[in-house]
């Protein structure tokens, strides 16, 4: 499933405190494209005690990092993302620019918003990938939400939102 529109040229409500990422794409990059953690690069299996990795997940990375600044944006709490990540990210050293977490995100009737208006980023050239649509709510013109990825080894939505994601 891709669904995404592009953001509205009429100006959206900005946060205005201080920001999140320091100001400047790295690389001159000139897209930021943000991520979400679980159920969209991979999946925590409780009853097993380990997480299992969406497939296609780090070629997607390896590809999308060279043409967008990645940010992993997740609701779940630090140390939990960080070694999920650390993991992904161990043999390529920093196919991710940023991390954020559930901290980052604004709490919304039951739902963990990530605001994009606090990145510091143009919000014309941000991109956000989450399998739960609410996530997303404030800018929902940014958004594709991706299918939820539980274990399906058949699985290949990466790979059609990297096709998608290349011709932007």
């Amino acid at each position: 499933m891709i669904n995404f529109k592009a953001a509205p040229e009429s100006p959206q409500k900005e946060f205005s405190g201080p920001k999140y990422l320091k100001s400047g794409l790295k690389d001159n990059k000139e897209y930021s494209l943000v991520l979400d953690l679980d159920e969209t690069l991979v999946h925590f299996a409780a009853k097993e005690k380990k997480f299992k990795i969406r497939p296609g997940c780090v070629q997607f990375l390896k590809d999308m990092s060279q043409l967008f600044e990645i940010i992993i944006f997740t609701a779940a709490q630090q140390d939990y993302a960080d070694f999920i990540l650390n993991h992904i990210d161990k043999n390529e050293k920093k196919l991710i620019d940023h991390r954020l977490y559930r901290h980052h995100c604004d709490f919304d009737n039951g739902v963990y918003v990530k605001d994009l208006s606090r990145l510091g980023r143009d919000l014309k050239k941000t991109i956000i990938i989450d399998n739960i649509r609410d996530n997303f709510e404030r800018q929902k013109n940014n958004g594709i939400e991706i299918l939820t990825w539980i274990s399906d080894p058949e699985d290949r939505e990466l790979y059609k939102l990297g096709s998608f994601l290349k011709n932007i």
